[in-house]
Parts: structure tokens; C-alpha cells; sequence
């Protein structure tokens, strides 16, 4: 048999939806609210990694789900949005962070970020500007990056003898 739940979600302007839930495998999902509070995203593990949706809020009592997307090949951790909404930073235990545009038909691939130093990759936090973002990861360090420019980290702080799992 299924299991039926149901979630709720608050975004930053106060604005409150709640959705139903009929599935068979519980708490395999992640909600995370967009800054504007038209939107929300659900993370779903899958065996082969993780798949990403992007939801329209707009209309609380029937959310309508714009795009999914394959979004890592293993474990993903975190999914965060932007605070201008133009993009969505998802985290995952491939020891990547991954940049995604938000357009009109949804979703798509931008960036992928990672050190070479770099573990599970637990958490992520953009700027107020959404210029830079910051990761948190099992190897104890945090790093800097600039949103724009894929490479190597701007800057690390690794004073951390254990795992950064949240920033």
C-alpha cells in the first residue's frame, strides 16, 4: 500500500501552502520555498541519484509542477534558492554543487562547482545579491564562490576539525 502525508511550507513574505503526499516511500522528499513564494522545489532520491522539481505555487490549492530534472548522480543533500529567484543551488554527496537557471520552461543545468579537496557537500547559501555562495562540507571547510565564474573556490575557511553540515 501507499503512504498518504501531508506538508506545509512557509515562505519568506509569509505565505503558506500545503500539499499532498500519496507515495510509497516516506520522507524522501525536500521542500524549500522560493524567496518570491511563487515557487517551490522537491527533492526526490532516486536509486540512480536525484531528481529535482520545480513547482508553481502560484495557485496554493493546486500546485502545478513546471520542470523535473535529474540533478546528481548520488546522494543530493540540500536544494536552496537564489534570494532574486534566477537560480537554485542543490548540494550532494558526489562532492558537487550545482548551479541551475530558472527560465520560463523551468529549470536547466548551469554550473557544477567542486574542489578537489572537496567530500559530501552538505549544505549551500547564496549571498543577499546572489553573487556568491557559500558550501558547507564533510571535509571541514567552508568555501566561498562566485556565482558567475565555475572554477576554484574564491576563498576556504577550513578551521573545522570535523564535518560542516550547515551554514
Amino acid at each position: 500500500g501507499g503512504i498518504n502525508a501531508e506538508y506545509g511550507a512557509t515562505g519568506t513574505c509569509g505565505r503558506t501552502g500545503r500539499w499532498s503526499y500519496t507515495g510509497t516511500q516516506p520522507g524522501r522528499e525536500g521542500f524549500r520555498v522560493s524567496p518570491s513564494t511563487t515557487s517551490l522545489t522537491s527533492s526526490a532520491r532516486l536509486i540512480t541519484g536525484v531528481l529535482l522539481r520545480l513547482w508553481d505555487i502560484t495557485a496554493l490549492s493546486e500546485p502545478r509542477l513546471v520542470t523535473e530534472q535529474q540533478c546528481h548522480d548520488n546522494r543530493g543533500l540540500k536544494c536552496t534558492f537564489s534570494p532574486d529567484c534566477s537560480s537554485i543551488a542543490t548540494t550532494s554527496a558526489d562532492a558537487t554543487m550545482r548551479l541551475w537557471s530558472i527560465g520560463e520552461e523551468g529549470i536547466s543545468a548551469s554550473q557544477t562547482f567542486s574542489s578537489p579537496e572537496q567530500k559530501w557537500v552538505w549544505d549551500a547559501v547564496f549571498s543577499t545579491d546572489s553573487q556568491f555562495i557559500f558550501t558547507a562540507s564533510s571535509d571541514g571547510t567552508v568555501r566561498l564562490w562566485d556565482s558567475q565564474i565555475p572554477g576554484l573556490p574564491k576563498q576556504e575557511y577550513a578551521a573545522h576539525q570535523k564535518a560542516v553540515v550547515s551554514i
